[in-house]
Formats: C-alpha cells, structure tokens, sequence
C-alpha cells in the first residue's frame, strides 16, 4: 500500500472517530435534583415571557452568558419545559379557550424549546454546531433540529417536526415571524402572548427590515424564509409583501412587481442570536 493511500486512510478513520464523538449536553441546572423539580398543572406562559424580559435584548438577542450562570434562571426554564412536557391543547384541550390561546401556547413553546436547547449545549456559536449523531456532522443543524429529542404534551418529537406541525395546524403565514431558531437572520425574538395585534406587528417589523426584504440592483432580495415556506405566502409574494409594506420599500415594490425584477434570496445567518458580552 503506497504512503499516499495510508495517508488518506488514516485522515478517513480520525474524520470518522471525530464525526462519531456526540457533542456533550450537559445538564441544566445542577441543583435540586431532576426528581426534586416540581412543576405545575396548570399552563401559563407568564414564566417563559418573564425570562425572555430578564435575558433580552430591545433587538432580540439574548444573555446566554448570564442566563447560563443564574441556576434560579436555569431552574424555572426547566419547570416550564417540564409543564411543556405534560400539558398541550391536544393533551388538555380544557386549559384553552380558545384559538388565540393555543396559538400562544405553540408559539412560545417552540421559542422555549429552542432556547433550552441552546443552554444545554452553550457555550455555543451556532445551532448548527450541535453533533448528536453521524449524520449531523455532514448534514448542519440535523443535531439540533432532527436528532434532538423534546416532548410537548406526552407526545416526543423534536423542532423540526414541531415547527411543521405548527404552521399545519395554525395555517398563518404570520407565524413565520414569531418562531425563533435562535439565529440572527430569524425574526426578533419577543416576549409576546402573539394576539392578532402582535402578530401583525411581527409581520410589519421583519419585513420592513432592510435585511429580510429590500428592492435594489433592479432585484427584490428577499429572506430565505419566504424561499422555504414560498407556499404559505400565496401565489403572489408582492402581493403579500404589499400588506405590510411602508415608505419608500411599498413603493420600491410596487415597481418592482410592475417591472417585473425578478426575486434573488439573501445567505441566511446561522449565528447565534447572542449579545455581544455572551459567547461567539
């Protein structure tokens, strides 16, 4: 066998064993114990939203650094995805009066879910970087979307088909601003009960941001969100920009639906969405 073969062989096996090796999780908080944490029978999202005002930002992004030191704050983020874990509209269909309600409880439990994750594998640069199987080492994000188990209401699933089943049972494109995947390119992270209000809000926010939705060089750069989910915004994505389009981009639209330029996506950014003290 030639040293050039050997050589390749040997670069193959230590990829191999490296891409075999898991990313460590560790656990969340180290005290009480996970038997000694007591949670409620009754939802409410007022704990999450509480957290997301302690560790926010006013652009969204969060203290990882702080909230991954305060074993108070990890303390209570467990509980409530304890509470997650027992209790869904689907579980206890009597907890929620109505459709605003369960709209609020799936937004902010994915955003919950997220963030949780986050914290077990932080310090951390990207979602993309958490290793849980062979195939998230080729394939970025598997680990922390596809492979990474959660439980909402009984029922184990993990983001990815969270996220789908979500947007399939609420059918409203507006969602798409207010799930969070703790990522800079994601829309603004908020916390918010997600009223009819709010999200009309989020919608107007994300896509009256230069970054998400701009007419320039003759082409309408547009986030990637509208490419991945390009059936949930109708047949017509001026149209549905128009909406909530304001000065000057409604008029930069208008032109460009007139003169027909055609639609170019923006690189999505992966980085975490942290402050700039927490880890990068």
């Amino acid at each position: 066998m030639s040293n050039l073969i050997k050589s390749l062989l040997t670069i193959f096996l230590a990829v191999l064993i490296s891409a075999c090796q898991s990313t460590p999780k560790r656990p969340l908080v180290d005290a009480p114990t996970g038997a000694e944490i007591v949670t409620a029978d009754q939802y409410s999202n007022q704990p999450f939203i509480e957290l997301l005002q302690r560790f926010r930002n006013a652009e969204g992004a969060l203290d990882y650094d702080a909230w991954s030191e305060s074993n108070a704050d990890l303390l209570a983020l467990e509980q409530q995805v304890r509470l997650l874990a027992k209790i869904s509209p689907d579980s206890h269909p009597e907890q929620f009066a109505d459709r605003a309600a369960v709209r609020s409880y799936w937004v902010n439990t994915y955003n919950t879910l997220v963030i949780h994750a986050v914290l077990e594998y932080w310090p951390l640069d990207s979602v993309r970087d958490v290793k849980v199987s062979f195939s998230s080492h080729i394939i970025p994000g598997k680990g922390f979307f596809y492979d990474r188990p959660v439980v909402v209401g009984g029922e184990k699933t993990n983001l990815y088909d969270l996220e789908k089943k979500i947007l399939r049972t609420q059918k409203d494109p507006r969602l798409h601003f207010a799930l969070n995947c703790a990522s800079s390119s994601c829309p603004v992270l908020q916390p918010w009960e997600w009223t009819d209000e709010q999200l009309e809000q989020a919608a107007s926010d994300f896509i009256n941001s230069p970054a998400n939705v701009a007419v320039r060089e003759m082409a309408v750069y547009l986030s990637k969100i509208f490419k991945w989910y390009k059936k949930d915004f109708g047949d017509d994505i001026h149209t549905y920009l128009l909406q909530y389009a304001q000065a000057p981009l409604k008029a930069d639209l208008q032109q460009a639906q007139q003169a027909k330029f055609p639609v170019k996506y923006v690189d999505y950014d992966w980085d975490l969405n942290a402050q700039d003290n927490s880890h990068n």
